[in-house]
């Protein structure tokens, strides 16, 4: 009798684990099978890429009545990347960014202390973000920007960026 246990006790075990095995990954998060990513170019500090594989890759869209905001993220594990956030989002187009876009904005993040955030939210910046895939579940497009810290001269030039980001 002990032995039929131990028998049925394995084979439970070994069904269970070809189960768990044969089971698919897709939970519904990457609708296209790509992978995500958030990448751009910055003038004096170099090429800043984020996979999701690595790295920290999020979206949010909330849709209140007419309004809809967006925030995307992507920062790589030295704490580098770039926050792009939408709080008049229309669907996929072009967003222009400056100070006088404010409800618009693109941020270069140098580094979690004081001063290492550039952001379009301030005189002297511009820039775009184009959105050119939103199917409700991911979003995709290009951005570029002039960033500036708050109160300073101190600016980043954003070039080339892009972005494959799933929402949440």
């Amino acid at each position: 009798m002990k032995n039929l246990l131990e028998i049925l006790r394995s084979a439970f075990l070994l069904f269970f684990f070809i189960a768990f095995i044969s089971c698919s990954s897709d939970d519904g998060q990457d609708p296209k099978g790509a992978a995500e990513e958030f990448s751009g170019d910055v003038a004096g500090v170099g090429s800043i890429s984020a996979s999701k594989d690595f790295d920290t890759i999020s979206g949010t869209k909330i849709s209140t009545g007419t309004i809809t905001v967006i925030s995307l993220q992507g920062t790589d594990n030295s704490g580098k990347g770039f926050m792009l956030r939408f709080t008049a989002y229309n669907g996929p187009g072009t967003y222009d960014l400056g100070f006088t876009n404010i409800a618009n904005s693109a941020t270069f993040i140098n580094g979690v202390a004081a001063g290492q955030q550039f952001s379009t939210g301030y005189q002297g910046t511009s820039g775009k973000i184009v959105v050119t895939v939103d199917d409700g579940k991911r979003m995709e497009g290009t951005f570029e920007f002039v960033g500036k810290v708050n109160n300073t001269s101190a600016a980043m030039t954003v070039t080339n960026g892009k972005f494959k980001v799933n929402l949440q």
